[in-house]
């Protein structure tokens, strides 16, 4: 019987976790990261730190990243679209990254090709197993060494502060990777994200409509409540939050805004 031709790709997002866990395979399982491709999706909107991150684990690790891209850009979709990404119209995770990335390991499943899917879940994390299981098929399966050895978000830390290649540099004012126009972000985040790359926040203000009183009517903006223009109006009321929650009025206005 002639036997499948096997794939082992490791999800890289260019955080933390997918990161340590090409380090560990690295030391942990050689005879697998010597056949390892590492992919990553590109939104072609990531912040500047994530791509400089990605050409520093290449470099580290002697392997060349795969890169692959949606084929139709955020703008051509958002001018179809016409509506702005949010927590209850999440449509650019699955036609930027999540659906581009199955086609790529579907391709690579043709002809009943075995696909080893690497995924950095740890193990204080495990109950996300439970949802990783239904993406699984007879030849697409996932893995998760984190997992199966036990490694935590400690354990994390310290693959990348021993390989060298520490965490991302985002890492000092951004919780996470991502686009930098991410709804996620809290107003503190737009504002650090206004501090570091205030190129890329005019951006994504641009997006927005021009007025706030459009904005008010619509909520079609980043953030739910407040523009990207209101939030650099209100940059002291957001910087100072931890320092002036004793002042009622200040706590009563900051919890209107956050």
């Amino acid at each position: 019987m002639e036997n499948k031709k096997t794939y082992h790709i490791l999800s890289l997002s260019g955080g933390k976790d997918s990161t340590a866990l090409a380090f560990f395979m690295r030391e942990n399982m050689p005879e697998i990261f010597e056949k390892l491709e590492l992919v990553f999706c590109d939104t072609e909107h990531e912040i500047p730190e994530t791509y400089d991150y990605l050409n520093k684990i290449e470099i580290f690790l002697d392997k060349k990243i795969t890169v692959i891209k949606p084929q139709k850009s955020f703008d051509h979709l958002y001018s179809i679209l016409k509506i702005l990404p949010s927590v209850n119209r999440r449509w650019c995770t699955p036609l930027l990254k999540t659906n581009v990335f199955k086609t790529y390991i579907k391709s690579k499943a043709e002809n009943n090709a075995l696909i080893n899917l690497y995924i950095g879940i740890r193990a204080d994390e495990a109950f996300r197993l439970d949802s990783a299981k239904q993406n699984q098929t007879q030849n697409i399966i996932e893995k998760h060494p984190f997992v199966e050895f036990g490694i935590i978000k400690k354990d994390v830390e310290n693959i990348l502060y021993e390989s060298g290649i520490n965490y991302p540099e985002y890492y000092k004012w951004r919780k996470r990777s991502g686009c930098y126009f991410c709804f996620y972000q809290s107003p503190k985040d737009w504002l650090n994200l206004y501090k570091h790359h205030p190129d890329l926040y005019k951006k994504a203000m641009e997006y927005e409509f021009k007025t706030g009183d459009d904005l008010k009517k619509s909520r079609f903006g980043w953030n739910t409540k407040y523009s990207l223009r209101e939030i650099i109006e209100n940059k002291a009321l957001i910087e100072n939050s931890k320092t002036q929650k004793s002042n009622k009025q200040y706590t009563k206005n900051l919890i209107e805004l956050i």
